[in-house]
C-alpha cells in the first residue's frame, strides 16, 4: 500500500463528499492475494454514495484508516478472517487483550482506530453468495429441478451449494482435496432441511460434476478450473459463472464463445447495496424504534422487543402510526383479546391518532 494508493483513497474521499448523501466506504480483503491493494467502484444509490478498497496486506493499513476516518459516515469493516494480521506497533495492546494467539482481523483493528466515523461489520463472502443466487434465480425463473455445478468448496462454493439445494437445485460440488470436499458435503447434507428433495453430491473428477449442467460456477481461489471438457460436457444453454476470478482457461473461454454460452462475472452490486439499507434500516430501528415504553395504562414495544403479556406491539414506540397486535409473553400475538386488550388499543389509537 504506496503513496499512489493512498493519494487515490484521498481522491475517493474527496469524490464521495461531492454528494449530498451518506457516505459509506468498505475495507476488505480476499484470500486471493495480489500485489497491490485497489479501490473499488463508486456506486450512487439513492440515499447513500458508496466505495471502497480491498487490500492484501496489514503493512500502513493504519494509514489507510487516517485517511477515510471522519471523512465518510459509516465505515463497513471485513470480519471474515483471510489474511494472516498479526500484532505489530500500532495494535500489539489489541491484539494481546482479544487474542491469546495474537492474531487480529481488519474488523478489530478498525474499531480500535477509528475515532469519528461510524464502524459496522460486514461479511463479503456473504454479500457474493446472496448476488449470485439472485442472479440465479431470476436468470433462470425459478431453480427448482435445474442442476449447478459448482467447482470450488470453499467459504463461497459451500455456502452457495447449501442455498441453492435448500430451493430444490441438483447441486454437484467438486473440490480438490477429496477428503475435505466429501466432508463439506457431507456437513451441509445434515444442515439441509429434512424436507429437502435433493442432497448435495460430492465428485472428485471435475468433467463428471459438470456433466449436463445448467450452471456451471467456477468458485476456486483464483486458478484456473473450468477447462474445455467441462465446457463440453454442459448443456449448450448452460450459464457459466467466474466467481473466483480467472477461474477458466483461454480454451475453456475460446470454446463457450463459439458455442454462444453465456459467461458472467459475479455482480455484487445489488447485494452490497441492499446490505447497506438494511443497515441504515437497522439504525433507524435501534435508535428511534426499538425498545419498551411505559404509557401508564399499559406497555408498548416494538423494534423486535419481546414484550411481557398484554403489552401492545406496534411499528414505533416513539410516535406509533400502526398497531400489529397484542403480546402474549411468549414470543406470539394473542389470537384472541379480552376487554382490557381492546380498551388499550383504543385509548392508544386515541393518544397517537392512529
Amino acid at each position: 500500500m504506496g503513496v499512489d494508493f493512498l493519494n487515490s483513497v484521498q481522491g475517493i474521499m474527496l469524490e464521495l463528499k461531492s454528494f449530498d448523501k451518506k457516505t459509506v466506504f468498505s475495507v476488505s480483503t480476499t484470500t486471493k492475494q495480489q500485489d497491490s491493494s485497489y479501490l473499488t467502484p463508486v456506486r450512487v444509490c439513492k440515499d447513500f454514495v458508496l466505495a471502497g478498497c480491498v487490500i492484501f496486506d496489514q503493512k500502513n493499513l493504519s494509514d489507510l484508516l487516517r485517511e477515510i476516518d471522519g471523512h465518510v459516515d459509516i465505515i463497513l469493516s471485513d470480519s471474515e478472517k483471510k489474511i494472516p494480521l498479526d500484532a505489530n506497533e500500532s495494535n500489539y495492546v489489541l491484539a494481546k487483550n482479544i487474542s491469546q494467539s495474537g492474531k487480529v482481523t481488519i474488523s478489530s483493528i478498525c474499531f480500535h482506530n477509528i475515532k469519528t466515523s461510524h464502524v459496522l461489520e460486514f461479511k463479503p463472502n456473504d454479500l457474493t453468495v446472496n448476488a449470485v443466487w439472485s442472479f440465479l434465480s431470476q436468470q433462470l425463473n425459478y431453480l427448482h429441478g435445474k442442476k449447478v455445478c459448482i467447482l470450488g468448496a470453499g467459504n463461497i462454493g459451500s455456502k452457495l451449494a447449501l442455498k441453492l439445494s435448500e430451493c430444490g437445485a441438483i447441486v454437484s460440488l467438486y473440490r480438490r482435496n477429496t477428503d475435505k470436499g466429501n466432508q463439506i458435503v457431507n456437513g451441509l447434507n445434515l444442515i439441509k432441511s429434512d424436507g429437502g428433495e435433493t442432497e448435495i453430491v460430492f465428485y472428485s473428477d471435475p468433467a463428471k460434476a459438470s456433466a449436463m449442467a445448467d450452471v456451471l460456477i467456477g468458485a476456486s481461489s483464483g486458478a484456473p478450473i473450468i477447462d474445455e471438457h467441462m465446457i463440453k460436457k454442459v448443456k449448450r444453454n448452460c450459464l457459466i459463472i467466474d466467481l473466483g476470478k480467472n477461474n477458466l482457461t483461454k480454451e475453456a473461454i475460446k470454446i463457450a464463445t463459439q458455442c454462444s454460452m453465456e459467461i458472467f462475472r459475479a455482480d455484487v452490486t445489488p447485494a452490497i447495496e441492499a446490505f447497506v439499507y438494511e443497515v441504515l434500516k437497522m439504525q433507524d430501528i435501534l435508535k428511534y424504534s426499538c425498545g419498551k415504553r411505559d404509557l401508564g395504562f399499559c406497555n408498548i414495544v416494538s423494534g423486535g422487543y419481546f414484550g411481557g403479556y398484554g403489552d401492545i406491539v406496534v411499528d414505533s414506540i416513539g410516535n406509533p402510526v400502526r398497531i400489529l397486535g397484542i403480546s402474549q409473553g411468549d414470543g406470539v400475538l394473542k389470537q384472541v383479546l379480552n376487554e382490557k386488550d381492546k380498551n388499550h388499543i383504543q385509548k392508544l389509537k386515541q393518544n397517537f391518532n392512529i
